[in-house]
């Protein structure tokens, strides 16, 4: 046999072994070499270098600038119902010695527990003159003295429940009115550089409706023209954000200090003798918060009532 022979009956055997004939017409189908000679590639979603499924980012977010527009004590709606926050997570009664006495009130919406002692002496305020002090303050409001700022950060156009940062800042500029004598919305002010940025505790936005606290504040009150600073303690907030940019059934309650109470009333007493004589007689007393070791309650709670329209800052160049 010749070599070249040789060759070709080596290669019609080889052929044979893989079930085809010389011809190319094997008993078999033929099969693919390249599958049997590498696996299956995997599908690209279980390669390893394969690139990660895309993931939903999170939704943009927004600051919202309020500027308060009204502000004024709360009052009991009616016997037993008034709004406000139930401050010490207690239900309590006249025999609840923890609140000196003092029967917690129920909220308009039927939620027990409410802590709103002022609610009772608003109207006791008004007889001796205090009373005046609401409108004092709308007026400073009014004439740009008093511009009370709320600063809503991490805002999403759904409003679905989110943590959010609330700052209270102080506002500087002189408004501009609308008809109906409050300040109109989408101005731009300064901040004031005496404000002290107080940050809400726990601020959250469900449904539309900013809720936090408890928080320490420091609410400017306008006495006869003075400006004075009345601290509020285990302070609470809530208020339903409004379409434009404001807040709507805003209220804001906490826990003040008799002592502080008198502190105001002071100056009103040099223009009228009997004012201070008769807050110290109304409140004497009625304090439900705090109690001490000698069984009385230092401090007394109280809500305010509340609505804002969007405002903005300028920019600092």
């Amino acid at each position: 046999m010749t070599l070249p022979n040789a060759i070709l009956w080596g290669l019609a055997l080889a052929l044979s072994a893989c079930g085809v004939d010389a011809g190319g017409n094997g008993s078999e189908a033929p099969r693919d070499v390249r599958r049997d000679a590498e696996p299956p590639a995997p599908d690209a979603a279980a390669a390893p270098d394969a690139e990660a499924p895309a993931v939903d980012a999170a939704p943009p977010t927004h600051t919202q600038l309020s500027a308060i527009n009204a502000l004024s004590f709360t009052r009991a709606l009616s016997p037993g119902v008034a709004p406000g926050f139930n401050l010490d997570d207690r239900i309590s009664d006249q025999h609840d010695s923890e609140t000196c006495n003092k029967p917690d009130f129920t909220s308009p919406e039927g939620e027990p527990g409410i802590d709103n002692q002022l609610a009772t002496l608003v109207p006791l305020f008004e007889t001796v003159g205090i009373g005046a002090v609401e409108q004092l303050v709308q007026n400073s409001i009014k004439e740009g003295g008093l511009l009370i700022m709320l600063e809503i950060a991490g805002l999403t156009d759904a409003q679905d429940t989110a943590p959010v940062t609330v700052r209270l800042r102080l506002g500087q500029g002189t408004p501009l009115l609308g008809t109906d004598g409050l300040l109109l919305s989408g101005q731009t002010f300064h901040v004031h550089p005496d404000s002290e940025d107080v940050v809400v505790d726990g601020a959250r936005v469900s449904e539309g409706v900013l809720d936090g606290g408890p928080f320490e504040a420091r609410l400017p009150i306008v006495v006869f023209g003075q400006q004075y600073v009345l601290p509020l303690h285990n302070t609470r907030l809530r208020a339903r954000l409004t379409y434009d940019g404001g807040l709507a059934d805003g209220v804001l309650g906490g826990e003040v200090a008799l002592e502080d109470i008198s502190t105001l009333a002071t100056p009103a007493n040099m223009n009228d003798q009997h004012i201070l004589p008769a807050v110290q007689a109304i409140l004497g007393g009625k304090g439900d918060l705090d109690r001490g070791d000698d069984g009385k309650c230092k401090r007394i709670s109280g809500t305010f009532a509340f609505t804002a329209v969007s405002a903005f800052f300028f920019q600092d160049e």
